[in-house]
This record gives C-alpha cells, structure tokens and sequence, in this order.
C-alpha cells in the first residue's frame, strides 16, 4: 500500500517518530519508489518551519531555521555521506585506501570544505527563493529521486553494506523506476517552466556521480548515495533561483 511504503521510507530517511515498520534495508528499498513524496513530505516540514520564522525574524534567519529543521529531520545522515565521500575522493592511492578513508570516522580538510560551501549555498539558495516552500519541496522530493536513479543505473556497490541492498533492489528495476518517476512528476511540477532544468540537473548529478564512484570506489555506496542527495538538491533549489 502506498501509505505503508510512505510511512516504510519516512521511517528510514528521517527521525520522525512513525516507527521502524522494516526488518532489513532491502525491505525499504523495494519501497523506495516512495522517496520523493518522503522528501516532500519533510521539505513540508521544513518549509513550515521556516515560514512560521518568517512571522518573528527576517528571511536571513529564517531561511536558516528551514535548512536547519531539515537537516535535524534527518538527523544529518545523507550530510555525513557527502562528508565521508568527499574525504574518500580526496585521497590518493588505492580503491582500498579509499574506502577506508570513506570509513574513517574522523573527518579532513576535504569534508569540511565539500559540507561547508554545499550547507552555505544551500542556505544562500533557500534566502534566495521566491517561495520558500516551494524550493524545499522541488529540492527535497528531487534530492530522493536522484537516490534512486543513481541506484537504478548503478552497475555494482563499492562494497557490502546498506548500498549494496538497495543497489540490488533497484539496478535495472524498470518497474520501480516507472514508479518513482510518477511520484516525482508533481512535486517536479512546482517548478513551473524550470522543471526540465531541475529535471536535467538531477539527472546530470545522478550518472555523474555514479560514474565518478565507479571510477575511484570501484561501484556506488551508500556515502555516494548520501551524497547524491545534498548536492542534487542543492542544484535543484539553485536553478529555481
């Protein structure tokens, strides 16, 4: 039932208090065709958040308050992926070496800079916005989205773990594409006659990573997916503005 698979992917992606109702991570990703009303549901949120701010602060602030109650919903878990993969891309030597930097729980230079300027612009980019809420929901349900798509066109994981079961999921599943592209469309649709750029974009960020991943990781994992996620909404909330 699609309130169930809701309810599955709301419970994985975010700390909202709807119950763990998976026993496995492949149980979730079978319903992660749902993702993009998941991350509209939270861009919801946290764009009711930050216009409730808007009646007591000015929009700098509020702006800010948004961003953070998004991040605090998800309890910064697809941030921490970015941070982890920007340290792992950033390291010279081997597909080894790098995945045990991705692994590394203490975080370098190249972390710190990749989370500093995408939080940044993605704080500029939400100041920015004409409708608040409306970049939130565009961004979030497309940051979801692009999750998925990455793990459709993934070739193989980089290495056991939560990635790989959904990798095995969704690889080549044209069903479970089919699905989340008809979920995504409406909230898409927001984007008035930015949607095929936000389209394009998310796309673009999807195979790119995934290309990259292949390339320095030797497959896709779930800190590239993480990471997929920021930047792709990050880019989509940049081109409505």
């Amino acid at each position: 039932m699609p309130l169930s698979s809701l309810r599955r992917c709301l419970g994985f992606l975010s700390l909202l208090p709807v119950g763990m109702s998976f026993r496995s991570y492949g149980e979730v990703a079978r319903d992660a065709w749902m993702f993009p009303a998941a991350g509209a549901t939270l861009g919801v949120l946290a764009g009711a958040a930050g216009l409730l701010a808007l009646f007591f602060l000015p929009k700098s602030i509020a702006a800010a308050v948004a961003l953070l109650v998004l991040l605090l919903l998800t309890g910064f878990h697809h941030l921490d992926g970015l941070l982890d993969t920007a340290d792992a891309a950033m390291r010279r030597g081997s597909v080894e070496e790098r995945l045990r930097a991705m692994h590394d729980v203490n975080h370098g230079v190249a972390a710190f800079g990749a989370g500093f300027f995408v939080l940044l612009l993605s704080y500029l980019a939400l100041y920015e916005a004409e409708g608040l809420l409306t970049s939130l929901i565009v961004g979030e349900a497309s940051a979801k989205f692009a999750m998925v798509v990455s793990c459709y066109v993934a070739g193989r994981a980089s290495h056991p773990g939560m990635g790989e079961e959904f990798i095995r999921a969704l690889g080549g599943n044209h069903r479970a594409m089919a699905l989340c592209l008809a979920v995504y469309l409406p909230f898409l649709a927001l984007a008035w006659g930015d949607a095929p750029l936000v389209l394009g974009v998310v796309l673009l960020t999807a195979l790119s990573a995934n290309a990259a991943s292949e390339r320095l990781f030797g497959g896709v994992s779930g800190d590239v997916l993480g990471a997929v996620n920021e930047v792709s909404r990050l880019l989509a909330m940049l081109v409505l503005v």
